[in-house]
């Protein structure tokens, strides 16, 4: 009989939408798995939540140092204390499931790597080099694998830990800087791939060599020598009205980076509530089950900007000319089923607004953005009014309703890249302008973050989108026609 605990999660579904990659017995790796993070700033915690999500059994956190006076970790307070004590408590509402061990001490002698005894894998997200050089000689003489990954603003590494490499695994170029909790979101998925790979032994398929994001032109190259990404007015971001159609795991990702820049407003659109086998991914959802998404994550919004961004939830099916009264400057598709981001790309054509849209599914992402005069629409570059209204005619002669195998690295590293395209949007003048074409992350392959340009921009926004009706009539068709176009 299937267990259901009180907050209406049914345990036994938390992680059945990623068992359909591996199956029972790449989850018992997972939960078999041990993991050390060192330094809870923006890059480490946001790491061990993903983690936590994902289902590594056994997370030690590791930092001595006290967390800041009005500090929040999602939409939750964090108490005053050394953030290795405090920490655990809160990553144990995202995930029950998992074991969570503290330490309230820092890399800075030997005595302390004690703390990382029995991991199989390390990962230093400190900016510190004393903690990266401690971290890498002890996973030397343990033969455990160690990651070492920073950020500063605008810029964030990652690095697998190999013979001859040291100067460049302490990364000096962060040292002194604080870190950027945009930054430390979009890297969080990119970690937890590469922990999930060395928890399945799966050695062939890490990458070894460094995984770079930043802001502006060269999103996946490195800064030059001395030189300092601008930063924001972030009075410009203040300003803005957002829409968000699609809560989802997408969406929930996309919720915590916009939090970082606390928008005017940010309204949710999704038909659909929060289930067991959503959590995994959708990880603001850990106290919403049963709740409906748009209301639960513009409340969860509110929260984590302390009331900075107004937000209002809309529990809206979106249809084929759906409509809100208030206007929005940008409008963000949060979708990966076709016919619904079909819909979403009419509305931003016929509304005359600036889209940014962003997809996953289980082995990738991508990420892309439409703006009238400079790039190409979603229906130039994917043809996504027929391939929706094709997928939405399947599904309706369909009776099977299984869920789509997914995991929550590709929904982070998405949905968090597509609210960092804003700042090429708001202010091109310092970030380089919209990208015309896509943006990929691979979870295989040789190249992890990757670009596909577009050429030219297209006029479609000139005109209306096409009709995305779909009538009973065609449905008959296409059902007596033996699934046949």
């Amino acid at each position: 009989m299937t267990k259901e605990v009180q907050t209406g999660m049914i345990e036994e579904d938390r992680y059945r939408r990623q068992k359909l990659i591996w199956g029972d017995e790449g989850q018992a790796k997972l939960d078999n798995a041990k993991v050390a993070v060192i330094g809870l700033g923006p890059q480490g915690i946001y790491s061990a939540l993903c983690m936590a999500a994902l289902g590594i059994g056994n997370i030690v956190l590791v930092d001595g140092n006290n967390s800041d006076v009005g500090e929040m970790f999602l939409d939750m307070d964090v108490p005053q204390g050394a953030r290795g004590d405090v920490y655990p408590e809160l990553l144990r509402r995202i995930n029950a499931q998992i074991g969570i061990q503290g330490y309230a001490t820092n890399l800075e002698s030997s005595i302390d790597q004690l703390a990382l005894s029995g991991a199989n894998v390390i990962v230093d997200a400190t900016n510190n080099q004393r903690s990266k050089r401690l971290a890498l000689a002890f996973g030397r003489e343990k033969d455990i694998p160690v990651l070492s990954t920073s950020s500063r603003w605008g810029y964030t590494k990652l690095m697998l830990g190999s013979e001859g490499k040291e100067p460049e695994m302490l990364m000096p170029m962060f040292e002194g800087h604080e870190q950027d909790p945009l930054m430390a979101l979009v890297m969080a998925g990119i970690v937890t791939e590469k922990v999930k790979k060395l928890a399945f032994g799966s050695l062939d398929e890490v990458i070894r060599d460094p995984i770079r994001y930043r802001l502006g032109g060269k999103r996946f190259g490195f800064p030059d020598v001395d030189e300092e990404i601008p930063l924001p007015n972030y009075d410009l971001y203040r300003a803005l009205n957002i829409l968000f159609l699609g809560e989802g795991a997408l969406g929930n990702w996309a919720t915590i980076a916009m939090s970082h820049l606390r928008p005017g407003r940010v309204d949710k659109v999704d038909y659909d509530i929060f289930e067991s086998h959503n959590i995994n991914r959708q990880v603001l959802a850990y106290d919403g089950i049963d709740a409906e998404k748009a209301a639960h994550l513009a409340e969860k919004l509110r929260r984590m900007t302390k009331g900075a961004t107004e937000s209002e939830g809309f529990n809206v099916k979106i249809l084929p000319g759906f409509s809100l009264e208030r206007e929005y400057d940008y409008v963000f598709d949060l979708v990966d089923n076709f016919y619904t981001r079909a819909v979403n790309s009419a509305f931003a054509v016929n509304n005359h607004i600036p889209l940014v849209s962003a997809g996953a599914g289980a082995h990738g992402g991508r990420w892309d953005v439409h703006v009238e005069g400079e790039t190409q629409c979603m229906g130039c570059m994917f043809d996504i009014y027929e391939r929706g209204r094709e997928e939405e005619i399947i599904r309706r002669v369909s009776c099977a309703a299984n869920p789509n195998p997914a995991v929550v690295m590709s929904n982070a590293i998405a949905g968090v890249a597509a609210v960092l395209e804003l700042f090429s949007l708001v202010e091109p003048e310092k970030y380089g302008g919209a990208f015309n074409g896509e943006q990929t992350y691979r979870a295989v392959g040789k190249v992890r973050l990757g670009t596909s340009p577009s050429r030219g921009a297209c006029d479609c926004y000139s005109n209306e989108a096409p009709s995305l009706e779909i009538s009973e009539a065609e449905v008959a068709a296409y059902t007596e026609a033996g699934g046949e176009k």
